[in-house]
C-alpha cells in the first residue's frame, strides 16, 4: 500500500506495481509507427504531444502536462515525490525547427517542476544565454528577433534538459547556454552540467570540462552525480559516449565505464536498490538509444584494481552475454548465446538483459527465433527492481536482414535486478500500440527505493584549508600524479601484433581498437625510460557563431583540423625526473604537482626529452578553484592499483609546487645540446602554422621544396595558393588524406588512412611523422626501418617485398637531416625543431587564410575568465557577514581588472542598495579582491551580490550569488 497526494492506493489483483509511475506518452505514427526517441544522436527531437503522464497502480493514468506542439522530456521525482521535474520542448512541429541547424527547435527547452498536491506549474529556467563575448557582439536572444544584420545568432533555442535533484534543495542540469559547439558534429548541441537552487536561483556552471557534451546527470547514494559524457576529444572515435561521475560541486570527477570500443555509447543510467550502478550500451548509429542494459558495481573491492586490463581477452574483463545468434544462418537449431569482453571492465559488469545487446544489427532472437527486441531508459525502482523500456522487433533501423517492426516503446519491470536470458521473463507495466511510453520514473521517495536518503556532499569551500599555495578565494587549484611509469597508455597489445600492438601505419580496413581512435594513445614504440616531461595543455571550445555578418557554422574556419573544433595551447612543460629519487613502487620518481588555472579544460601530453609527445590523455579534465587533484595513481593507471602520492617526491613538505599562471614553462635545448626549462613570458602558448612554422619553412626549405625548384614530388613548399580555404603548402604538408599530393600511398585505396593527415604529418604524432623525421635527421618512432616492409620504388606497390602485405608496409627513413649539411641554407636551430614537434602534437593549429575571419580563428578567444565568489556563500549561513571575497583571472587575453563588478541588493557600509562596490574592492592577493566590511551585517533574507569581470578579449563572466545570513542571538543564561 502506498500513500501519496493525500490518496490510498491499493494494489490491484492484476497489477504488477503498488506505486504510481511517471513518464512521457509520445504519440506513434508515421511510417511503421516510428517515434523520434530522445536519444544520444540528437537529444533536442521529439514528437508534437509527447505529455508527461501519471500511471496509477490500478491502471487508469492521467495526464499530468499536456504538451501540445511540444514534447516532454527527462521527467524525475524530487527526493520526497512531491515534485516532478522535467523539461519541455514548447514547439517541436516541423515548421518551428531550423533544418540548416540539426533541426533544432528554434524555441529551445526549459525545466520545469510541478507540484502533485495542487498541480501547479513553474518553471525554473528561461532562454537566458550566456553566449562568449569576445570576438563577435552578440544579438540579444539566440533567435535575433530584432533582425540586427551585425550582430551574431544560434538561429536556435537554448536547451536546458536533464533536471536532477540533489540534497539541500539544489538541482544539476544540462544547459547550452553558453553557445558553444560540441568539440565534433556528431552531436548537437554542446550541452555542459549546471547546479541551480530547484527554485531557480544561484545557477553556477560546473561542467567546464563538457567540451562534447553531457548527457542525463542521475544521483547515486553517496552523493555523487553520474553522467553520460561525449568523449571525442583529440582523435578518439565521434560516435563514443563514456559514463562519468562528479560532485555536485563539479570536483573529483572520474570514469566509471570507458567507451573503449568502436562507436558504443553507454547512455541512459540509473543505480538499482542495492547500489550496483546499470547503464544502456549501444552502438551510436541506427539504433534508436535501443540496446542491452549493463550493470557493475559502485562499491569497489580495494584489493583490486578498479578496472580490467586493457588486454580484451584478460580474465579480468568478464564475460558478458550478448544475446541469441545464428551461428549457422537459417537453422533455428544453431541459434545459440554470445558473449563479448569489454577492454577495461569496472568491477562486477554483466548484463542484465542478457536476450539481446547493442551492436550496429537487429536484436537477438528468442529460442522460437522470434525477435528479442531491446531495451531502454532504465530506472531504479522500490525492491532492486529496474524499470525500463522493451520494444519488440528488431529495435534497428537497418536492413539486416529487416528494419520493420518500427520501435514500439513499453513500459516493463525487470524483477530483483536479476539477469534475464529472455525477454518474456520481463513484467509488462504498459504498452499502448498507440504510444510509445519512454522515460519511466517510480513516483515514490528516494528513500523508497535506496533504504535512506542520498549523502549530502560538501560544496567547494575555496578557504584556504587545502593546500598553502591556494589562500582562501583563489581562481587556481592543483593538479599532480604520482607516477608516470604506473601508466596504461597502450591499446592492451591484441590490435597488430607486427607493431608492437599499436596501430599500424596506414591499413585499408581499420584495426580492431585503433590506438588514438578508441584506445590508447602511445606514438609510437617507447620505453618509460623515454618519459621525460609532462605537458599540461588548455583547451578551449569554439562558440557557435551560427548566423551573423561572418561566417557560417564555426566550424568551417577549420583552424584546428586534427582536433575538430578545440584549441589547444600550452600552460606549461614540466621534467619529470629526480636523479636519484624514486618512487614508493622502485620506480624513478616522476610525481609532479603544479597551480593552473581552475575552471579550465586541460588535458595532458607525455613527452620525450625532445619535447615529442609519446601519449596523450585524450580526454577532458577540470580543478575547480581551491581544489587540489592527485588522485590518480599514475597516467591512465586504469589497471593498476595506484602509487600512493603523499609518499612520492611531489607530496612531501618542500615540493616546490610549479606555477603556470604566470609565464610558460618551456622545454628548450642549451648550446650543449641539453634539455633544459626556459619561460615565455605569455601566460600560455601557441603555435600557429602562419605565424611560426611557414616563415621557418620559406628561409630554410623553399629553396629546394619550391614548385619551380628541385623537390621530392608534390612537397613545393612556396605554393601559397589557396585551396578548400587553406594555404596549399599546409594542405600538402598536413591536410592530403586522399594523397592528391606526391608519393601515394601503396594499399589499395591509395589514401591516408589511420591518423595519417598526409605523407608527412601523422596527427599529434611528432614521432611517427616523416616530417619530424627529416628535421631531426634520424627515424624517432622507436622501429627501425627492416621491422615493416617497404616499396623499394616510393609509391608503387608492386615493389614491395614479395609475399609481403601492404597493410603491415610504412615509411622508411632515408637520406640526410633537411636541410642538408653543408648545403648552404640556414639550418633550424634545436629549438625550433621543438617548434614544429610542438605544432604537430597540438595538432597542426592554423588560422583562416581569410584576414576578414582571423578574429574568429585560431588566436581568438572563446573562453570566459574564471570568476569565483568565495564570499559569501550560497544558501544560508549561520554566522554575520564579515568581508566579500571573489578571485579571478584569465589565462590567455588577460584579465581586465578594472571591469570589476560588484553590486549588492542590501546597504553596505553605508552604500544604498544597488551601489557599485568595486572600489571597495583590495587586491590583497595576486587575482583575489576583498571587501571588508566595518559593519558585520547579522541577518540578512533573500540577499543577492551579483559580480561581472571582462578578458582583456571582452569575454565577461558573471555569477549572481543569492544567500541568506542568519545569526542566532547568544544564548543567556540566568545563573541564580
Amino acid at each position: 500500500m502506498l500513500i501519496l497526494l493525500g490518496v490510498i492506493f491499493d494494489a490491484c489483483a492484476n497489477s504488477n506495481v503498488d506505486y504510481p509511475i511517471v513518464y512521457v506518452r509520445a504519440p506513434r505514427y508515421g511510417e511503421n509507427g516510428f517515434t523520434k526517441w530522445p536519444e544520444v544522436f540528437n537529444p533536442v527531437q521529439m514528437e508534437p504531444g509527447a505529455d508527461l503522464m501519471l500511471l496509477y497502480p490500478d491502471g487508469h493514468e492521467e495526464v499530468l502536462f499536456a504538451a501540445g506542439n511540444g514534447a516532454v522530456v527527462d521527467p524525475v521525482p524530487s527526493l520526497d515525490a512531491r515534485w516532478i521535474f522535467f523539461a519541455y520542448f514548447p514547439d517541436v512541429r516541423a515548421e518551428s525547427l531550423n533544418p540548416q541547424r540539426n533541426n533544432a527547435p528554434r524555441l529551445g527547452a526549459d525545466i520545469y517542476k510541478i507540484n502533485l498536491q495542487t498541480r501547479r506549474v513553474q518553471r525554473l529556467t528561461d532562454q537566458h544565454w550566456t553566449p562568449p563575448s569576445g570576438a563577435a557582439e552578440w544579438a540579444s536572444d539566440p533567435l535575433n528577433t530584432a533582425g540586427d544584420q551585425n550582430k551574431y545568432s544560434l538561429g536556435y533555442g537554448i536547451f536546458n534538459l536533464g533536471p536532477c535533484p540533489l540534497p539541500g534543495g539544489k538541482l544539476m542540469f544540462v544547459s547550452s547556454r553558453d553557445g558553444y559547439l560540441p568539440n565534433k558534429s556528431f552531436t548537437f548541441p554542446n550541452l555542459r552540467l549546471y547546479i541551480m537552487d530547484d527554485t531557480g536561483s544561484n545557477v553556477e556552471p560546473i561542467g567546464h570540462l563538457n567540451i562534447g557534451s553531457a548527457l542525463h546527470p542521475t544521483l547515486l547514494q553517496d552523493g555523487r552525480v553520474m553522467f553520460t559524457s561525449y568523449e571525442a576529444q583529440g582523435l578518439r572515435d565521434e560516435r563514443v559516449w563514456s559514463l562519468w561521475s562528479i560532485w555536485p560541486d563539479g570536483r573529483y570527477w572520474q570514469p566509471l565505464l570507458s567507451a573503449f570500443k568502436v562507436g558504443a555509447a553507454f547512455h541512459f543510467q540509473t543505480q538499482l536498490s542495492d547500489s550496483r550502478l546499470a547503464v544502456i550500451e549501444y552502438y551510436n548509429l541506427n539504433n534508436n538509444g535501443f540496446g542491452t542494459l549493463l550493470a557493475f558495481n559502485s562499491s569497489l573491492n580495494p584489493a583490486l584494481p578498479r578496472f580490467g586490463s586493457p588486454v580484451l581477452q584478460d580474465p579480468s574483463n568478464p564475460l558478458v552475454r550478448r544475446g541469441n545468434w545464428f551461428f549457422n544462418p537459417g537453422h533455428p537449431a544453431h541459434l545459440q548465446p554470445r558473449y563479448t569482453q569489454y577492454r577495461f571492465s569496472p568491477q562486477g559488469l554483466s548484463a542484465l538483459t542478457g536476450f539481446t545487446h547493442g551492436e550496429d544489427q537487429a536484436s537477438g532472437f528468442e529460442l522460437d527465433a522470434n525477435w528479442a527486441g531491446k531495451v531502454t531508459h532504465p530506472a531504479g525502482a522500490p525492491g532492486n527492481d529496474v524499470l525500463l523500456v522493451w520494444s519488440p522487433g528488431p529495435a534497428n533501423n537497418l536492413n539486416r536482414p529487416t528494419a520493420l517492426p518500427r520501435v514500439d516503446g513499453g513500459i516493463y519491470l525487470l524483477k530483483g535486478g536479476v539477469a534475464i536470458t529472455d525477454h518474456r521473463e520481463l513484467v509488462l507495466i504498459k504498452n499502448d500500440p498507440n504510444y510509445n511510453e519512454m522515460q519511466p520514473r517510480a513516483l515514490v521517495p528516494y528513500s523508497s527505493i535506496y533504504g535512506a536518503m542520498p549523502r549530502s556532499l560538501p560544496y567547494l569551500p575555496n578557504d584556504g584549508t587545502v593546500h598553502a599555495t591556494l589562500p582562501p578565494g583563489t581562481p587556481f587549484g592543483l593538479v599532480g600524479t604520482a607516477s608516470f611509469y604506473n601508466r596504461n597508455t597502450s591499446p592492451g597489445g591484441d590490435v597488430n601484433d607486427s607493431y608492437n600492438g599499436l596501430d599500424a601505419f596506414n591499413t585499408a580496413e581499420n584495426d580492431t581498437n585503433p590506438n588514438w581512435m578508441n584506445q590508447g594513445s602511445d606514438a609510437g614504440r617507447y620505453s618509460n625510460a623515454d618519459i621525460y616531461a609532462v605537458r599540461i595543455v588548455a583547451m578551449e571550445g569554439v562558440a557557435h557563431r551560427s548566423y551573423g555578418p561572418g561566417i557560417g557554422d564555426g566550424r568551417t574556419l577549420g583552424f584546428n583540423d586534427h582536433a575538430a573544433a578545440e584549441r589547444l595551447r600550452i600552460l606549461g612543460e614540466i621534467p619529470l625526473r629526480k636523479p636519484g629519487v624514486l618512487d614508493p613502487d622502485g620506480n624513478p620518481d616522476t610525481s609532479f604537482l603544479a597551480k593552473i588555472p581552475a575552471d579550465t579544460p586541460f588535458t595532458f601530453q607525455t613527452l620525450d626529452q625532445e619535447g615529442m609527445v609519446l601519449s596523450a590523455a585524450q580526454t577532458w579534465h577540470q580543478v575547480r578553484p581551491g581544489e587540489v587533484r592527485t588522485d590518480c595513481g599514475g597516467c591512465h593507471a586504469h589497471h593498476q592499483q595506484p602509487t600512493a602520492f603523499a609518499q612520492t617526491a611531489a607530496g612531501k613538505p618542500g615540493y616546490v609546487v610549479h606555477d603556470l599562471t604566470g609565464p610558460t614553462p618551456l622545454l628548450a635545448k642549451n648550446a650543449s645540446g641539453n634539455t633544459i626549462v626556459t619561460e615565455s613570458p605569455r601566460h600560455v602558448v601557441d603555435v600557429e602554422y602562419h605565424r611560426d612554422i611557414q616563415p621557418i619553412l620559406q628561409r630554410s626549405c623553399v629553396v629546394c621544396h619550391s614548385v619551380a625548384g628541385r623537390q621530392e614530388a608534390g612537397l613545393a613548399l612556396d605554393d601559397t595558393s589557396i585551396v578548400n580555404g587553406f594555404d596549399n603548402t599546409y594542405n600538402r604538408l598536413a591536410r592530403d588524406q586522399n594523397a592528391h599530393y606526391g608519393i601515394k600511398p601503396v594499399i589499395a585505396s591509395r589514401t591516408w588512412r589511420q591518423t595519417n593527415a598526409s605523407h608527412y604529418i601523422r596527427m599529434f604524432q611528432a614521432r611517427r611523422s616523416l616530417l619530424m623525421w627529416k628535421i631531426m635527421g634520424r627515424r624517432l618512432d622507436g622501429w627501425s626501418n627492416a621491422d615493416h616492409p617497404t616499396e623499394s620504388v616510393p609509391g608503387d606497390p608492386s615493389t614491395l617485398p614479395v609475399g609481403a602485405n601492404a597493410n603491415q608496409a610504412d615509411i622508411d627513413y632515408v637520406g640526410n637531416a633537411m636541410p642538408p649539411p653543408g648545403s648552404g641554407v640556414p639550418g633550424l636551430s634545436a629549438n625550433e625543431k621543438m617548434l614544429f614537434a610542438r605544432w604537430i602534437d597540438l595538432g597542426c593549429p592554423i588560422d583562416s587564410a581569410d584576414p576578414t575571419l582571423r578574429r574568429f580563428g585560431w588566436f581568438a578567444d572563446d573562453l570566459k575568465p574564471v570568476l569565483t565568489v568565495a564570499q559569501p556563500r550560497a544558501g544560508i549561513t549561520f554566522a554575520p557577514l564579515t568581508k566579500l571575497t571573489i578571485g579571478a583571472y584569465d589565462n590567455y587575453a588577460g584579465l581586465d581588472k578594472n571591469s570589476l563588478s560588484i553590486v549588492a541588493n542590501f546597504p553596505v557600509d553605508g552604500k544604498p542598495a544597488g551601489s557599485e562596490l568595486a572600489a571597495l574592492a583590495v587586491e590583497g592577493q595576486p587575482n583575489i579582491w576583498s571587501v571588508n566590511l566595518a559593519t558585520p551585517i547579522r541577518a540578512l533574507f533573500n540577499a543577492q551580490i551579483i559580480v561581472k569581470v571582462r578578458d582583456l578579449a571582452g569575454n565577461q563572466a558573471v555569477v549572481a550569488r543569492g544567500f541568506r545570513i542568519f545569526t542566532p542571538r547568544p544564548t543567556v543564561r540566568i545563573v541564580p
